[in-house]
């Protein structure tokens, strides 16, 4: 065999692949999407859809504390929280729920916001592709918060995004390369998405993230790298980096 078939085979081998990941990966509905538990509640619950018209599918859950440190997410075994059941099939076009349970009960006052990520799993099963047995897993991975202390929950969500936004900092590293360094000193972990940086006299703001850019945990630092454009346009001194939390638009001051 020449190696211009062997080439087209293995071409049209990974295009199949492709395809049968991204319909794979479409064939699982999760909702919703930024589940947490908050006082009086004790658990909430995470529905799954399994959109595939043939495929069973199973769904294995678990439940890790989240924290940031050097600029990495860090995943920790923890007793808070459980789900039950932590496994489940899910007949084609049918709909199962994981259930998260906080231990000790009813949510109690906190003085912070604390942080978990809750991952799913598809268990793999075999796929043919192509007389290949092929082995696929997907992971669903959501952030999961719990407790919203009692003096934010008392405010109106306009105020307490507020008060989120006077929490965050951002400063410019320019070592070992242009960096935007985002620092949260308050009490809730902030999903930071459609940042942007503004100008009074452009006609246009310079973008940095379409969608979401990633998360800033409670008395963590994020960095994310600039563009030479991003970084000339945070060189000037009225520049404004903006975000957006539940549609409303936010500012992140300098440090």
């Amino acid at each position: 065999m020449n190696l211009r078939r062997i080439g087209l085979r293995l071409t049209l081998f990974l295009y199949a692949l492709f395809f049968a990941a991204q319909i794979h990966a479409a064939s699982l509905a999760v909702w919703p999407i930024n589940p947490r538990i908050d006082a009086p509640d004790s658990a909430t619950m995470v529905w799954v859809k399994n959109n595939s018209a043939k495929e069973e599918i199973v769904l294995q859950a678990r439940i890790f504390s989240w924290r940031q440190e050097n600029n990495k997410d860090q995943y920790d075994a923890q007793d808070n929280l459980v789900v039950s059941p932590p496994l489940i099939t899910v007949k084609p076009g049918a709909q199962q729920v994981f259930r998260v349970v906080n231990r000790k009960g009813v949510i109690a006052d906190v003085e912070q916001e604390a942080s978990y990520r809750l991952i799913i799993d598809e268990i793999p099963v075999s796929t043919k592709l192509d007389g290949a047995a092929l082995n696929f897993q997907m992971r669903y991975s959501l952030p999961l918060f719990v407790g919203m202390p009692a003096a934010h929950q008392k405010k109106s969500p306009i105020e307490r995004h507020n008060e989120v936004a006077d929490s965050l900092h951002y400063r410019l590293l320019s070592e070992p390369e242009k960096i935007l360094e985002v620092t949260n000193a308050g009490k809730l972990n902030v999903r930071l998405s459609k940042v942007k940086i503004s100008q009074p006299d452009a006609q246009a703001p310079v973008q940095i993230s379409e969608g979401l850019l990633g998360y800033v945990l409670v008395g963590a630092s994020r960095q994310w790298p600039l563009t030479d454009a991003q970084w000339q346009a945070l060189q000037r001194k009225d520049a404004r980096v903006l975000f957006e939390q539940e549609h409303q638009e936010l500012e992140i001051a300098a440090q």
